[in-house]
């Protein structure tokens, strides 16, 4: 698991999504830490780019919950950082489960 060399010395993985998540037109995994949300995108097959977003609990803040869709419905959910808002959309019952995973960290975290 590349993600770990990006970990903090104290930092540790709490949770992380096994499913796609969309943000701003490109897909990453989700990474709960007891210090941040991470998300992790890994680019090319020979010669592999690693993309990084992260932000820190104290900064995520607003955190809102949706579903989209008729048919096939996807899970939604905005929150705002230090770079401003955040929309990630994913499956429905992923998504859910990943909104009140960041939910708790922000109410109680470590």
């Amino acid at each position: 698991m590349p993600i770990r060399e990006y970990l903090l010395s104290s930092e540790y993985i709490k949770y992380w999504s096994d499913f796609n998540v969309n943000y701003a037109g490109q897909d990453y995994k989700i990474y709960i830490t007891n210090l941040r949300l991470l998300m992790f995108k890994a680019k090319g097959l020979f010669f592999g780019n690693e993309e990084i977003i992260t932000e820190t609990w104290r900064q995520i803040t607003g955190l809102q919950y949706n579903e989209t869709g008729k048919l096939s419905r996807k899970g939604q959910f905005k929150f705002t950082g230090s770079n401003g808002e955040f929309i990630l959309e994913g499956p429905k019952k992923g998504m859910l489960g990943l909104f009140k995973v960041i939910q708790r960290q922000t109410l109680e975290p470590e």
